[in-house]
């Protein structure tokens, strides 16, 4: 190596990246592994009623008949929600997947029924718009 090549990265370049990728790591491990709310509710509506509120703190497994004898059955574990069966014709409601965050819903549009999940905020929602049309 002569004398006239310039290193690709000095030392502080080195130290900026590996301070960086801390930074990131201790980030990722806090939005992740970090509990649950303590007040999110799981909301179930149907025809656009609520009919039920249930605590995601609570393990348990719910099925929701609707009037026209659809059933659904979900259930809460660790403060996550999955539909598990639906005898509706598309099944989008279950391969929706697992949701766990204030705001997430699963829908079965056939048996109109929405699970939605509230958070224990009483204006963090308010804030948030469900739609915006032009």
């Amino acid at each position: 190596m002569s004398g006239s090549e310039k290193l690709p990265f000095c030392r502080a370049d080195i130290i900026l990246i590996i301070l960086l990728a801390v930074i990131g790591i201790v980030l990722s491990g806090y939005i992740f592994l970090s509990p649950k709310g303590e007040g999110e509710t799981l909301e179930i509506r149907q025809n656009g009623k609520t009919i039920m509120t249930l605590p995601l703190a609570n393990d348990t497994q719910k099925t929701i008949t609707g009037p026209n004898g659809g059933s659904n059955t979900f259930y809460i574990k660790n403060g996550t929600i999955t539909m598990n069966s639906a005898d509706c014709g598309d099944k989008t409601c279950i391969r929706t997947g697992t949701i766990s965050k204030a705001g997430e819903s699963i829908v079965c549009l056939p048996h109109r029924l929405v699970l939605t999940i509230t958070s224990g905020d009483a204006g963090a929602e308010s804030t948030i718009p469900d739609a915006i049309v032009k």
